[in-house]
């Protein structure tokens, strides 16, 4: 994976590579630590407490517990083996896209300065990358993008997380078409129970490996101007 800038004023190799390399890490890292979450719940197993309904006619009831949680709340095996992990999969989704996000914007400002273009980042409307898209079109030459349409739906995936807790209906309780669809065509990456989208193994890895080629789709732009 290299990006070769290398005859540009502007370098947006370093950003980008160390980006990359970074988020896998980062990613990694969070897989590792949600393996080893699950394997501890698995292998520790639960806490059992006996508690006293009825001694003289043998009657007792016994409580589930792990990790303050407790069986009469929840179900204990879905929740640390695939809730938990959804969860800390949502909160590293917004790490890596907003990073991402940033990265972007910032080679389109220094693009724009440094290339002097007539129309800069600031000019145009809508924000994240919906705007660094619009200006990498109007000004840098990127016109057809499978990327960018895959990662328009990771956005709204990204949004349903941070503000609607990661689920598939609006807050009015409408169907959200485009996550339904994200869902249905990546199975393996994305379940729904309810109403809320789980996040899998897998999830993470595959929205970077589409930043990177939405990345290398400017590059080709860029070596062709």
């Amino acid at each position: 994976m290299t990006f070769d800038f290398s005859k540009l004023s502007i370098r947006p190799i370093h950003s980008f590579n160390f980006t990359y390399n970074l988020m896998r890490s980062f990613i990694d890292h969070t897989e590792t630590n949600i393996k080893n979450s699950v394997k501890h719940f698995i292998e520790v197993g639960l806490e059992i407490e006996e508690i006293e309904i009825c001694p003289e006619d043998n009657i007792y009831q016994f409580v589930e517990f792990y990790m303050g949680l407790d069986n009469a709340d929840v179900d204990l095996e879905d929740t640390f083996t695939k809730y938990f992990p959804s969860l800390q999969r949502r909160s590293a989704l917004l790490t890596l896209v907003g990073t991402y996000e940033h990265e972007i914007e910032r080679f389109c400002i220094n693009y724009a300065r440094q290339q002097e273009t007539v129309v800069t980042l600031s000019d145009l409307k809508g924000k994240g990358l919906e705007r660094t898209h619009l200006f990498l079109k109007k000004v840098v030459g990127l016109s057809e993008s499978p990327s960018f349409i895959a990662l328009k739906r990771i956005i709204l995936l990204r949004n349903s997380c941070a503000h609607n807790d990661a689920r598939c209906v609006t807050h009015d309780e409408q169907p959200i078409q485009p996550l339904k669809e994200l869902v249905a065509e990546h199975s393996e990456l994305l379940e729904v129970q309810g109403k809320e989208i789980i996040l899998k193994e897998g999830l993470l890895r595959y929205v970077i490996d589409l930043f990177d080629s939405y990345i290398k789709e400017v590059e080709v732009i860029i070596k062709k101007s």
